[in-house]
């Protein structure tokens, strides 16, 4: 079902998101799959999202920001390729959106790469390249 949603031509926003939450949940409750496989199942849903309206890629980012931050610590932490990908999507959206003046929308971008970061489990490395990088980022608003 979710590979028929995928393909549909211009499907709106919050169908697709409804949609594949919906796949996403379902399987999760049937299979009981680990962080891993739910961080690539979360990894699709916001390359489907990405180009859809702002609101709901933003919502996909709060999923994974949270499932980040319950995960951090544990013993069944998400993949740290998964946790990096996560981040530098966040962060090049951000960047990409204060390229054309979308200010506020690229602070909220940039916000969750930040938080990502924070809980990413690399002694803080990656939060620190990121503030760097956001220091060279002077916004309008």
């Amino acid at each position: 079902m979710a590979d028929c949603i995928l393909r549909a031509q211009s499907v709106p926003g919050q169908i697709l998101y409804s949609t594949l939450r919906k796949i996403i949940n379902h399987i999760f409750l049937l299979e009981r799959f680990d962080n891993e496989k739910l961080a690539k199942y979360l990894r699709c849903l916001l390359k489907a999202m990405l180009s859809s309206e702002p609101e709901f890629p933003l919502k996909v980012m709060d999923d994974i920001c949270r499932l980040v931050k319950q995960c951090a610590g544990s013993p069944k932490p998400l993949p740290t390729v998964e946790v990096e990908w996560f981040v530098t999507v966040a962060f090049n959206h951000g960047v990409d959106l204060f390229g054309v003046k979308e200010d506020e929308l690229s602070k909220k971008w940039i916000a969750h790469a930040l938080t990502l970061a924070h809980y990413h489990e690399d002694g803080g490395d990656l939060e620190q390249e990121l503030q760097k990088r956001q220091i060279n980022l002077k916004w309008d608003s």
